[in-house]
């Protein structure tokens, strides 16, 4: 998988049929900026929105990730998939995702644990990029107003075996 910056790749790989670039481009850019600060606010580098592309195949999705000490905030617009066959199905909808999440700490890692999660279908591409925009507030607005080390305290999972 490559991480592509929403500058250099291309909104018709989440939109396949979007005509007018701009507009939806403009609210992405909204939303990453809420992510940078957010990052900005831990102390760490942010990333913005980034294409999560496989180099030949021409869907792919957009999201962005700021990470410390084991705690994830996450936001992730994709096509919708086919609950049944888990395979990419014809948009609409797009579904839009955010989460938090802290990192097992258990002997035998199983991976993340949500803490927190929302998520909504959207109908219109410009409608998906602001849902991508409402979920970079939630994030903003939940990752600057609680203190880092709660979301590890709030792990129901944490040391489970």
């Amino acid at each position: 998988m490559e991480a592509i910056p929403l500058a250099e790749g291309d909104l018709r790989w989440v939109f396949p049929d979007l005509i007018d670039v701009d507009p939806v481009l403009d609210v992405l850019r909204l939303a990453a900026a809420r992510v940078e600060r957010l990052s900005g606010h831990l102390g760490i580098p942010g990333a913005g929105l980034v294409f999560d592309h496989l180099p030949g195949v021409p869907y792919a999705g957009l999201s962005a990730l700021t990470e410390i000490d084991e705690v994830a905030f996450r936001v992730h617009v994709s096509p919708p998939r086919d609950p049944h066959r888990h395979v990419l199905a014809l948009p609409p909808p797009w579904q839009v995702e955010g989460e938090i999440s802290v990192r097992c700490d258990a002997i035998r890692d199983c991976g993340r644990h949500e803490i927190e999660t929302v998520e909504s279908a959207h109908g219109t591409p410009l409608d998906a990029a602001g849902g991508v925009l409402t979920v970079a507030g939630w994030l903003y607005e939940r990752g600057t107003s609680e203190p880092h080390a709660s979301w590890r305290r709030r792990d129901v999972l944490s040391r489970h075996r």
